[in-house]
């Protein structure tokens, strides 16, 4: 078939049929549900403009061209398999439905989006379809297909949508699913109309995700893939659960792009390349309790596709009688269409790579320069050689990175002409030769690299060979370089050039070894190629450009020409306007000229000209077309759509600039020679020459060829365009003709390559195989292999250059440096041996140490830089050391201050001894907030009453209670009649004294009445109900069902948690960090025990120290013989006082470096360590080293203190000898009293000391045993420690699942509690209203029982007023009264009609109208029988009223009782689930192993007298429990007894209040029948006494009378003033009338005047001579005059009507009237 194509007739117009489609390479895989199955053998894609139908066993292609030509959007193929639609792209685009095999046009639906049709879908019975829009619309749109109609549309979403489909189950439901949401539509019926209605998937906790891939299950659930690989479970608006793989991994590595239901399995689909099978059923009933799960499983069946194969849409392939198939088309986005064999069974195909094609853009193509291959260079890294005369792909190559651009050399280059080089995205250039494919290779070719070069950082975006095929040029728009290669030297480097901008575009220019180099900064630069030769690359290959480069710098001209296209229109607007204003002047005037001439004047000026200016950034060059002298560039931006003639030679370079002429481009200086205008606002991406130059191909950025006719001329000169759309979304990068010219080669950004016929090259030749050809050229020959450069970041070739001659470099230098040190050893050991010689040689001839000084001062000058460098190097190492100093400080707070107390060891003094303590961290700020938030929690939950769910809730219903039984006894209070809350008022006296005496004694009696009746009231409140129980009784069985009866084991199986025993992760944590603490605070109340007992030490050894001193002072003194052994002082270890071993001076460093110059002379056999920092730290000596130094070890000491005493003793002996002769009797007394008292003091000091050490031995063994018994204590806490952590692992698996029933439990007790208080309220509702309608009733029996004592006995008129009493009238319902309206009623107005009345003529009574009062009757006693008569009326509406409210309010109590049942039937169930889960809780924490440590003697489970073996059957109990169970025996057995007694004392209790109430009951009766007999004395009958008072007193009625009396007084005193205000009124308005008649009058006499008037002007007018030929100007004036007055005389009468009108209304205001200025009337004749 033909493409489509739109030519231009005329002169040098191209023909239309000059190029046909011949075979498309193309397939755009990146598109979604780009792959359709037609039949068995056929499927169908689009590629660009064309819809291509692929034969699977012939491999022949089918093309069908689009309508629009702008590309396709989307394709659908009918359910039947006979239609097929397709959406195009374009304004306003069209669905276009072809028929199937025949490929004819059936329908066409218009004006469903704006530009582009994303996805199109049928519905499951073809008679609907779906269509979605692209940006900006995003339209959804349910079509008629067949009618060509819109059923519905609607706004799909904000943002991107992928796909819609319509359920295969329920009718009406569609899903869509696109950018970051997925969304369910319904087909709704309202009352307006069919309605799509949408509804958005929330995706509540789960992360957004955009939605590929998705399903719609029978039951109305949708199953959607996600970004990471899981599957989402969508039941209604919200996820119902996320399905994922076991092992925590997801269901595919990357987006789910498909999803299918097929035969009851689902069949999921990745960007990963695997598609896996899953049991349907199982992901249907997937479900999961916590909202944070996933629910695992494992697919049935699993194919990885391949290696790099990313799938986006899969087909089901379609067999002849639709039998039951497995075999799938996937389309892959890596550029191939796969056949898969999904079935499980050992005998399935592998996959099957049907077709395969360029992933992405094409960057590039290049023809065969000498026969009909072609090669590609992919965005995907492929280049593949294809043979388009045998529509077969010759072999394809895929590299890591992608390609940019691709070269074919010809026969300069190559001989046999079958070497490509291609250009990657990484910078390297890539070498490479066809040759022969192996056997077991799927192409007839195959690719070998030759050379592989990384000359550039970045992309490679250009290439070129010079004609000669010896240089090699390459750009990079990355690093902005250009780089020369010679060819002929093995493609060996020459140099790079730097350029200003990035390199967008390059071309040989007309002169030879010139290069025309486009740049994105809008710059051409021609560039020399250097010579081989001469750039020297030994250190770089950078060439410095000098003269080498010419310049051009476009200057964009876009702005002028469209400045002179608007100011040649305004011209043109100009004179038109001109023109127009000449023939209004001629026609209309001078006037209306100038009139007009200042309206387009205004008009001009109100006109704002636009603002042409030149772009801001300069364009880039896209393309460079070299022809002859000059040069044509193509633009983007605003310089698009059009070809600029350019030279570096520019004939303005030397002549003055000329000026602009309004309406004219005027080219100056480096502007563009010309301008050839493409009618387009469309970039050029592409512009070429065919080979035969015949034709300019033009490839457009929208994806469309143009092909223009070279004109003959000057310059290039093309004639009108060929335009065929070809590409359909992007533009097309490469455009180029065989060598032949036969042919048309085109590919597109959108990854399609399309090839041409071109028609008008004559008769079409049978031409050889250009693969034979091939392979007739090249001869098999075994070719090296080459290291590719696979590395992304590998060094480019001036960075290994530069690298190469670094190492060089440091190499050079480090030789130099080995030859000059060298040289001074050399040097120095001669300078040596002099020294040697001159030492051996006499002084007189030796030299002196100064003379062998070269410069005295070289001294002191390396002395100074010794100085300077011990500073520089101070301040190097000034760095480390503050960096030491911080790792020191961090170690300190990491290891050190962390410690709470270090582990101080305590020696004993006499004894070996020793206690230390414990060594513990400081608790975390974490763990001391945990515990305190808990405790803070644990205290509202206290005052919240913990463990009594609902106690809130009761007591609050409490309070309700009790405020609604107050509303009931203030109803009570005011139901019992208005006497007596007016009566409360009862302060105020009435006037008349007797009735003010009556009231008081009425009131005094009903005070006492109701005192008794509000005692026997609050009696009969005490008094319990027949349902009471005691409550101390209540509590003592709770007690006993809590701590009494058979309980059993918590691994029992029917084993209940109590409610007060359940424990949760919070608690337990809070166990856990509240035991952490306990152990903590007994650590440090032992330690601070232990450092007082070290303080108490240090005191003991400053007191021992100073009672050693004096022991010195006097054994000084005393006799050798009487000296006494002296305790030795104790000293502080290092063990016992370890902060001080960070502590250090000056002497204590000092004598540390002497004691390590000792150690380091010593070597390393005597070594001993020194320990940590300044070898204070303690080193490797044990600790009972120094106690050995200081504590005495009994023989060894005695020892030591022999040799002192014997000194003693001779010193002594010599010294007494002399002094016996000396001393006289008294000296030698006192010498002998004070050597006994020394004595004395020597042994109290011993003594004291050897108290001291033994008082301090036995505090340090008592602390020693406390430490024993914590030690064991704290043992049993770390195992607690570790028990209550495995509970807390535990319970927080179950606490997610325990909160989820808590809240479920407490949510249905608060819907209980709820409804109780509802059934409560209604229920003291209901009581209150019937104690009200009790009332009414009761009111009602008062009111008859008032109105027969008001007939009184023998009363004639007895009937006929009970008649009126009992008579039944039709009344109307009393309305709230309208504000404004009187308020005086009459009451009359209640009857409306009277109702047939009961006639009693048995006794013969006169019939009587009942609405007049009968003569002889008392006209009182009727009105008072009338007024009841409306009382009773009153009552029997509002017993009515509130036997409807009572009923309702029953009805509603009942449903209300049947849904507490509901709920109370829920509450239990909840509350089992609960139970049910406290006992799995309880059976896992039964499974964890807890350490109970037990002497022997307690363990009494014996097996004939012997210890078991085995003790795992053995029951821990509590001793104490076991004493208290069998002490508990004996107190049940006196309980009982007690109880027994207790039970006949109240039994003899009961016998004895019974015959109590008898009692009462007779005395009651008695009193009974003597109120009676009163009653019967002082009455006559029996009386209520209640009635009797309201009948005898009434105060409301008096008051009544007083009030109504005051209130004639005031009124008549109103009406006497208003009777007044009349008067004056009546007064004003009679004084108005006659003012008003004399006005009117007045105006009659002005008519009739003016009626004279006017017949005497009519009568001059008519009289008028015909002596005068024309009025007088005098009788003009005359005439003016008399019109005036008689206008004047006009508005005087409105003016007079208009006050009479006012006046003649009531209290009408009179404003003065209007005067009119009139002008004074000249005198009649001219006369002054």
């Amino acid at each position: 078939m033909y493409a489509r194509a739109k030519t231009t007739s005329g002169e040098g117009s191209t023909p239309s049929n000059f190029l046909t489609l011949f075979h498309s390479f193309g397939y755009e895989c990146l598109k979604r549900a780009n792959l359709h199955v037609l039949d068995e053998t056929h499927v169908l894609f689009s590629a660009g403009n064309y819809i291509q139908i692929l034969n699977l066993e012939t491999k022949v292609l089918t093309y069908l061209p689009t309508v629009g030509g702008r590309g396709i959007g989307s394709i659908a193929v009918h359910p039947s398999r006979k239609f097929f639609a397709v959406g195009e792209q374009g304004f306003e685009p069209h669905i276009l439905i072809f028929e199937y095999p025949s490929l004819k046009l059936y329908r066409i639906c218009r004006k469903g989006t704006e530009t582009v049709y994303a996805f199109l879908s049928f519905s499951p019975d073809g008679e609907k379809l779906a269509s979605l829009g692209s940006s900006p619309d995003y339209m959804l749109t349910i079509w008629d297909w067949r009618r060509e109609k819109i059923i519905l549309r609607s706004k799909a979403h904000g943002q991107d949508v992928f796909r819609v489909t319509f359920s295969t189950e329920i009718e009406g439901q569609l899903t869509t699913g696109g950018l970051g949401h997925i969304k369910f539509w319904k087909m709704a019926a309202t009352f307006t109309g069919l309605k799509l209605q949408g509804e958005l998937g929330k995706f509540g906790r789960t992360a957004i995700s955009d939605v590929e891939g998705y399903v719609e299950l029978p039951d109305g659930k949708v199953l959607s893939g996600s970004e990471w690989g899981n599957m989402l479970l969508w039941d209604g608006d919200l996820i119902k659960c996320e399905l994922s793989s076991t092992e925590n991994s997801n269901c595919h590595k990357g987006q789910v792009q498909e999803i299918f239901l097929d035969e009851g399995e689902l069949i999921t689909a990745g960007a990963d390349g695997s598609v896996k099978i899953w049991d349907f059923e199982t992901i249907d009933g997937a479900d999961v309790l916590e909202e944070d799960a996933m629910f695992p499983m494992e697919p049935m069946s699993e194919m990885h596709v391949g290696e790099g194969v990313s799938i986006i849409s899969m087909c089901k392939t379609v067999t002849e009688n639709n039998d039951t198939n497995s075999m799938w088309f996937a389309q892959d986005a890596a550029g191939g269409i796969w056949r898969l064999d999904i079935s499980v069974s050992l005998t399935k195909k592998a996959p099957e790579l049907i077709q395969s094609y360029h992933a992405g853009p094409i960057r590039g193509i290049v023809p065969c320069p000498y026969t009909h291959m072609s090669a590609s260079m992919g965005s995907d890294g492929a280049v593949r050689v294809v043979d388009y005369l045998r529509k077969h792909t010759l072999v394809c190559k895929k590299y890591k990175s992608g390609g940019s651009c691709i070269l074919w050399p010809g026969r300069n280059v190559d001989s046999k002409m079958v070497t490509l080089i291609g250009g990657f995205t990484d910078g390297v250039i890539r070498v490479m030769t066809l040759d022969y494919a192996d056997q077991e290779s799927e192409f007839d070719l195959k690719i070998v690299l030759q050379h592989a070069l990384k000359p550039h950082k970045g992309e490679v975006t250009a290439m070129i060979i010079d004609d000669e095929g010896k240089t090699l040029v390459t750009g990079s728009a990355e690093d902005s370089t250009l780089f020369f290669f010679d060819i002929s030297s093995n493609y060996m480097p020459i140099g790079f050039m730097k350029l200003e901008a990035p390199v967008k575009t390059m071309a040989w220019s007309n002169s030879s070894k010139r290069v025309l180099v486009g740049l994105s900064s809008g710059v051409v630069l021609e560039v020399e190629c250097p010579d081989p030769g001469e750039v020297d690359s030994s250190v770089t290959y950078e060439i410095e450009p000098g003269s080498r480069i010419n310049r051009y710098e476009f200057k964009s001209i876009n702005h002028k020409i469209q400045k002179a296209a608007y100011e040649t229109v305004k011209m043109k607007r100009e004179e038109e306007q001109q023109k127009r204003l000449d023939k209004i002047k001629e026609d209309e005037g001078e006037e209306a000229y100038l009139e007009e001439k200042k309206a387009v004047e205004e008009a001009r000026a109100a006109e704002e000209d636009p603002v042409f200016e030149p772009p801001g950034v300069p364009n880039q060059i896209l393309k460079i077309l070299p022809y002859e002298d000059k040069f044509y560039l193509s633009l983007d931006g605003s310089d698009a759509g059009a070809l600029y003639e350019c030279t570096f030679n520019d004939p303005l370079a030397d002549m003055p600039t000329p000026d602009n002429i309004r309406g004219r481009w005027v080219r100056k200086c480096g502007e563009p020679l010309r301008v050839i205008d493409m009618d387009t606002d469309t970039t050029i991406h592409e512009i070429n020459l065919m080979q035969d130059s015949s034709n300019v191909m033009v490839g457009m950025g929208d994806g469309t060829i143009r092909i223009h006719k070279k004109l003959d001329g000057k310059g290039l000169e093309m004639g009108p365009p060929f335009t065929l759309p070809a590409h359909s979304c992007g533009s097309v990068n490469g455009i180029m003709t065989s060598f032949d010219t036969r042919f048309l080669i085109s590919g597109g950004h959108d990854g399609n390559l399309f090839v041409y016929k071109v028609n008008h090259a004559g008769v079409e030749l049978s031409l050889p195989s250009p693969a034979d050809s091939l392979l007739k050229q090249k001869a098999k020959e075994d070719v090296p292999l080459v290291d590719d450069i696979d590395d992304l970041k590998a060094y480019s070739i001036e960075e290994a250059k530069q690298k190469r001659e670094h190492e060089k470099m440091l190499k050079t230098a480090e030789d130099k440096k080995v030859k000059v040190r060298k040289t001074i050893a050399t040097l120095r050991s001669k300078f040596k041996k002099l020294k040697v010689v001159n030492k051996d040689l006499p002084k007189h001839l030796a030299l002196v140490a100064q003379d062998f000084e070269m410069d005295p001062q070289m001294g002191s000058i390396i002395a100074q830089e010794v100085s300077d460098m011990k500073d520089l190097i101070r301040k190097q190492l000034a760095w480390n050391s503050e960096k030491h100093r911080l790792q020191l400080m961090k170690l300190r707070k990491r290891f050190k201050d962390v410690v709470a107390t270090e582990r101080i060891v305590l020696h004993a003094v006499e004894s070996d001894h020793v206690v230390s303590t414990f060594r513990c961290a400081k608790p975390s700020e974490v763990m001391q907030q945990a515990l305190d938030d808990f405790k803070k929690k644990l205290a509202e939950d206290s005052n919240g009453a913990p463990g009594s769910r609902g106690s809130d809730a009761r007591r609050i219903s409490t309070i309700v209670r009790q405020g609604l039984g107050f509303m009931r006894k203030t109803t009570e209070l005011d139901l019992h009649g208005p006497s007596a809350v007016v009566g409360s008022k009862g302060s105020k006296k009435l006037k008349d004294a007797k009735a003010n005496k009556r009231l008081a004694k009425a009131e005094e009696r009903k005070s006492k009445r109701l005192q008794r009746e509000m005692a026997w009231k609050n009696l009969y409140s005490r008094k319990p109900s027949e349902n009471y129980e005691d409550p101390q009784m209540l509590a003592a069985i709770d007690d006993a069902k809590s701590n009494m009866g058979d309980f059993n084991l918590k691994t029992a199986k029917n084993y209940k948690v109590p409610e007060s025993q359940r424990q949760g992760g919070t608690y337990k944590r809070a166990q856990l960090l509240e035991l952490r603490r306990m152990i903590y605070m007994t650590k440090m109340n032992f330690n601070e025990r232990l450092l007082a007992l070290r303080d108490r030490k240090q005191k003991m050894i400053s007191e021992a120290e100073a009672w050693s001193k004096r022991l010195d002072v006097i054994q000084a003194e005393l006799p050798a013989g009487s000296v006494l052994e002296k305790p030795l002082v104790p000293k502080l270890l290092d063990d016992e006082i370890p902060e001080r071993a960070m502590e250090y001076t000056a002497e204590s460093l000092r004598e540390f470096k002497i004691r390590y110059d000792e150690e380091k002379k010593r070597g390393p056999a005597d070594e001993g360590g020194f320990g940590g920092f300044g070898g204070f730290g303690g080193g490797d000596a044990p600790p009972q080293q120094g106690a050995a130094e200081s504590k005495p070890a009994g023989p060894p000491s005695k020892q030591a203190g022999a040799p002192t005493s014997a000194t003693g003793k001779k010193e002594e002996t010599a010294e007494e000898e002399p002094r016996e002769d000396l001393l006289s009797a008294l000296e030698s007394e006192n010498e002998n009293l004070k050597i006994m008292m020394m004595l004395h003091e020597q042994e109290c000091l011993i003594n004291q000391m050897n108290e001291a050490y033994k008082e301090f031995d036995l505090e340090l063994v008592k602390l020693r045993t406390d430490k024993i018994q914590l030690d064991v204590e704290l043992k049993n806490g770390d195992l607690r420690i570790i028990l209550l952590f495995e509970e807390l692992l535990l319970l927080k698996e179950f606490e997610k699942r325990e909160n989820f029933l808590q809240e479920a439990l407490s949510s249905k007790l608060s819907d209980r509690d709820e409804m109780s208080d509802k059934i409560e309220e209604l229920e003291e509702k209901l009581s209150s209203k019937k104690m009200y309608m009790e009332e009414l009733q009761e009111n009602e029996k008062l009111l008859y029982d008032s109105f027969t004592e008001q007939l009184g006995e023998n009363n004639k008129f007895a009937d006929f007023l009970t008649k009126v009493f009992k008579k039944k009238i039709k009344r109307v319902k009393k309305t709230a009264e309208m504000e404004g309206d009187s308020d005086e009623s009459d009451s009359d107005d209640d009857f409306d009609s009277s109702s047939e009345e009961e006639d009693d003529d048995e006794d013969g009574v006169e019939h009587l109208d009942l609405n007049i009062c009968p003569p002889g009757c008392s006209q009182e006693l009727y009105d008072a029988t009338i007024v009841m008569r409306e009382k009773k009326l009153d009552l029997e509406e509002a017993i009515q009223e509130e036997k409807k409210i009572i009923d309702s309010l029953k009805k509603e109590v009942d449903a209300l009782i049947k849904k507490n049942k509901v709920i109370s039937h829920g509450v239990k169930c909840a509350k089992n689930d609960l139970e049910a889960f406290q006992l799995e809780k309880q059976k896992k924490m039964n499974e964890l192993d807890m350490i109970v440590t037990l002497n022997l003697d307690q363990i009494q489970y014996m097996q004939n007298g012997v210890l078991p073996s085995d003790l795992s059957s053995c029951l821990v109990f509590h001793s104490a429990g076991v004493n208290q169970l069998a002490n508990r025996i004996k107190e049940l057995q006196q309980e009982k007894a007690h109880q027994i007694r207790k039970f006949k004392e109240l039994k003899k209790s009961h016998i004895h209040l019974i015959k109590g109430k008898k009692a009462m009951q007779e005395k009651l009766l008695g009193l009974d029948e003597k109120c009676q007999n009163m009653m019967l004395l002082k009455f006559g009958r029996e009386v209520d006494l209640k009635k009797l008072e309201n009948i005898s007193t009434n105060r409301i009625a008096e008051e009544l009378k007083e009030t109504i009396a005051k209130k004639d007084v005031k009124y008549s005193r109103k009406l006497n003033e208003w009777d007044v205000q009349i008067n004056q009124a009546k007064q004003r308005l009679l004084t108005s009338t006659r003012d008003h008649t004399g006005r009117l009058d007045t105006l009659n006499e002005l008519t009739k005047d003016k009626q004279d008037l006017e017949s005497v002007l009519d009568g001059k007018q008519k009289n008028l001579g015909g002596e005068y030929s024309g009025q007088r100007k005098a009788d003009l004036k005359e005439r003016q005059r008399l019109l005036q007055l008689v206008q004047l005389q006009a508005q005087e009468i409105d003016a007079l009507k208009d006050e009479i009108g006012i006046l003649s209304r009531k209290d009408g205001h009179i404003l003065p009237p209007t005067q009119t200025a009139v002008p004074p009337l000249p005198p009649i004749g001219g006369r002054n």
